[in-house]
C-alpha cells in the first residue's frame, strides 16, 4: 500500500520561500541596473538563477515528487515542463542563442525569474494539494 509522503515543513515550503525571495532580490537589481555581491553582470544573476533555481527544485520540486512516487500528477509533469522551458532560457542565455523575446542577457534573467514564480507557485501548490 503506497501511502502519501509530504515534504518537511521547512525544506519543502520555508526554504524555497527564502531562496525565492532571494531569486527576486536578484532579478530586481538586474531589471534596474544594481548590481549585488558577487552578482556583478546579467551573466552572473543568471548562473546564480540557475544554481538557487536547481536547489530550489531539488527540495520543494522534484525532490517532493520522488518522495511522494507521483510521477505523473498534473503538478509534476507542468513542473517538468516548466523546468525544460528554464534550462533552455537559462542555458540559451549563458551561451548567447536569441530565443523569441528574448535578445540579451537581461531579457533572459527576467524571463527565467517569471518562470521561476510560476513553477515555484505550482510547487507551492502541489505541497498544499499532496493527495492530488
Amino acid at each position: 500500500m503506497k501511502t502519501s509522503v509530504q515534504a518537511p515543513l521547512f525544506n519543502g515550503l520555508i526554504l524555497p520561500i527564502i531562496l525565492g525571495l532571494l531569486i527576486a532580490v536578484i532579478a530586481y537589481a538586474n531589471l534596474n541596473n544594481r548590481s549585488l555581491p558577487l552578482i556583478n553582470s546579467p551573466r552572473a544573476a543568471l548562473i546564480a538563477i540557475l544554481i538557487i533555481g536547481m536547489t530550489m527544485c531539488a527540495l520543494g520540486g522534484i525532490g517532493q515528487v520522488g518522495a511522494s512516487g507521483k510521477w505523473a500528477s498534473p503538478f509534476a509533469i507542468a513542473g517538468y515542463l516548466l523546468g525544460a522551458g528554464l534550462l533552455v532560457v537559462l542555458i540559451g542565455g549563458l551561451a548567447g542563442w536569441h530565443l523569441p523575446l528574448i535578445a540579451t542577457q537581461k531579457d533572459a534573467v527576467s524571463a527565467a525569474s517569471l518562470l521561476i514564480l510560476v513553477k515555484f507557485i505550482i510547487g507551492t501548490l502541489s505541497y498544499f494539494f499532496h493527495f492530488l
